[in-house]
């Protein structure tokens, strides 16, 4: 009896941590496209990556070094989406990528493993809770972010 509820309770425990981990951030307003149109999923995985990026800086702004773990953790499992994100040929007038993408899919594609690995070490610097450490890190994550959109990404349209 006391195995059973023991194998319940793991089960349960392990459900929950994969749920916590698969609502990445708390505030995520939008529900996930169906995935027939590669564009529209890409732009609401990119958003969340983005979202995240926002929440993680506003814990670190609140002095909150170690709350950050989470958004690392779903900057870094999206990551490892992103040059599935982007087969051959997905542009739009309203597409924001480049189509470097696709003329230099190695760099792409290591742009996308280089945010990943800032991302996980800042989930792992995280638990210890020191803010400098945990910013100077953030810094990298941010910067792996910068460096792709700059290379890869179409300028925001100014209104």
């Amino acid at each position: 009896m006391k195995r059973t509820l023991y194998g319940v309770a793991v089960l349960i425990a392990g459900g929950l941590g994969f749920l916590g981990a698969s609502f990445a951030h708390e505030n995520h307003p939008k529900h996930i496209p169906d995935g027939k149109d590669p564009i529209a999923f890409r732009n609401y995985m990119m958003e969340n990556v983005g979202d995240n990026a926002k929440e993680l800086n506003d814990k670190l702004k609140a002095g909150h070094p170690a709350a950050v773990k989470v958004n690392a953790q779903a900057i870094a499992l999206h990551a490892t989406r992103i040059p599935e994100l982007f087969p051959k040929g997905s542009t739009s007038e309203t597409s924001k990528a480049k189509d470097e993408i696709w003329q230099k899919w190695d760099d792409f594609v290591k742009s996308a493993a280089t945010l990943q690995g800032e991302a996980d070490q800042l989930a792992v610097i995280s638990v210890g809770g020191k803010a400098d450490e945990v910013g100077a890190q953030a810094k990298k994550v941010f910067g792996a972010c910068k460096a792709c959109h700059d290379s890869f990404r179409k300028p925001e349209k100014k209104e």
